[in-house]
């Protein structure tokens, strides 16, 4: 008789398709899919905000001339976006040995979409 069930909380592949979603990689790149992207006005960069005791990141669309803007690139061959944001996870000390995705996703009222690592699970397997 088994005895110690665990319960995969995952869904399908394929089943969040309508929704946004944000990964961070173990390269410190922060990917946005399309609806991420237009959630948040399809900005050409952002500025990165990090809130060290909640332990969330913010991205808020910013003017690429700004010194500390970081460009949102498109990814070859897709319709995702994205950040290059070593300089900041270093600086803060963020650091992810598989690539993790950010579940329920928010944008506040000064346009900042915040991505809180409480709500974020691994979606890689890791070093092989």
């Amino acid at each position: 008789m088994i005895n110690h069930w665990i319960k995969f909380e995952g869904r399908p592949y394929g089943s969040e398709k309508g929704e946004a979603r944000v990964t961070l990689g173990p390269k410190k790149s922060i990917m946005l899919n399309e609806v991420a992207f237009q959630a948040l006005g399809e900005p050409a960069a952002v500025e990165l905000f990090f809130d060290e005791g909640s332990r969330v990141i913010g991205l808020k669309p910013a003017d690429t001339r700004r010194k500390n803007a970081f460009p949102l690139k498109p990814k070859a061959g897709s319709r995702h976006r994205v950040i290059l944001a070593a300089a900041f996870c270093t600086h803060f000390g963020i650091t992810v040995d598989r690539t993790i995705l950010f579940h329920q996703i928010d944008i506040d009222r000064e346009g900042i979409m915040k991505l809180e690592f409480a709500k974020a699970i691994n979606v890689s397997r890791g070093a092989r």
